[in-house]
């Protein structure tokens, strides 16, 4: 069996050229750098005074015993503000929700027992989509919430989280903007601009230069393999899943809860188990006490 032939810095260059900035892998690396970052926030923000003091990208906040989030950027702000970056390519069936959800584990992981819900900074999330799954037709909307009374005018409530959404589809009201969204979609390495030079810079660096090129090419190949070893482990455990629901459905009609609770596990030692009480069980009454 021959040896495998090292790939050349123009094969590995040409490979790197279909990353774009709307790709998590690609802008978590160009955004990891605070400069970069800074002139993103600025630019949707609209706020040319931003200052930033620190920048994750890839940002997983664990919760043991429910639902962690994986952040695709979370920055802080010199005043102490903190600014959560989404980059939603793919249609998403509850993205409304999934800012809901966001926020509160944003909140959750920096709010100290015993500290008062007055200590907990000002959030804004800057949410970024293909398509107007807002259907307005619009390039850009800001959420206010606003308490509504029939004698008096509605009064607009500041929660401390500001929520901006915006589309690759349509336009907004700013040519800045206009034109950051554009480039997300392109991210064109010699792209000559004024207003945000430091983010094409890195784009650059990661698509053009050899060291960067190096680097994408080794995250890119590790998440390959990554990607192959969880589709593998995924099938598995898809597989034994339905097998006890096979099982399981010749007992009866299956109740909900154990359904949901079946299709919930991900842990393949469980589930074998399951298929072996679900091969033995008399009927589900007998099999959900064994569970």
């Amino acid at each position: 069996m021959g040896r495998e032939v090292p790939e050349t810095y123009e094969q590995k260059r040409e490979k790197i050229q279909a990353f774009n900035l709307t790709s998590d892998l690609f802008a978590g690396k160009v955004f990891e750098d605070l400069a970069a970052c800074q002139e993103l926030c600025q630019i949707l923000m609209q706020n040319p005074d931003l200052r930033l003091k620190d920048v994750k990208t890839q940002y997983t906040i664990r919760n043991l015993e429910r639902h962690s989030a994986q952040l695709d950027i979370l920055a802080e702000a010199v005043n102490g503000s903190l600014i959560n970056v989404e980059l939603q390519m793919y249609k998403e069936k509850s993205p409304l929700r999934r800012t809901r959800y966001y926020t509160s584990c944003i909140d959750m992981s920096i709010l100290d027992k015993g500290k008062d819900y007055q200590e907990l900074p000002y959030v804004t999330i800057l949410y970024i989509t293909k398509g107007d799954f807002i259907g307005g037709r619009k390039g850009f909307y800001q959420i206010k919430r606003t308490a509504e009374g029939k004698a008096a005018a509605a009064v607009e409530l500041d929660n401390g989280v500001c929520e901006k959404y915006f589309n690759l589809k349509y336009t907004t009201g700013s040519k800045k903007i206009n034109e950051l969204l554009r480039y997300l979609k392109k991210s064109d390495p010699f792209y000559h601009t004024e207003v945000f030079p430091r983010i094409v810079e890195r784009v650059n660096f990661y698509k053009v230069q050899k060291k960067g090129v190096e680097i994408m090419c080794e995250i890119a190949d590790k998440i390959r393999q990554e990607g192959k070893k969880e589709g593998r482990e995924e099938g598995r455990i898809e597989g034994k899943t339905e097998a006890v629901l096979e099982l399981l459905a010749e007992l009866g009609k299956i109740p909900s809860r154990i359904v949901q609770q079946v299709r919930q596990e991900t842990d393949l030692d469980v589930l074998s188990r399951w298929l072996r009480c679900a091969a033995s069980a008399s009927d589900l009454t007998e099999f959900e006490a064994r569970m």
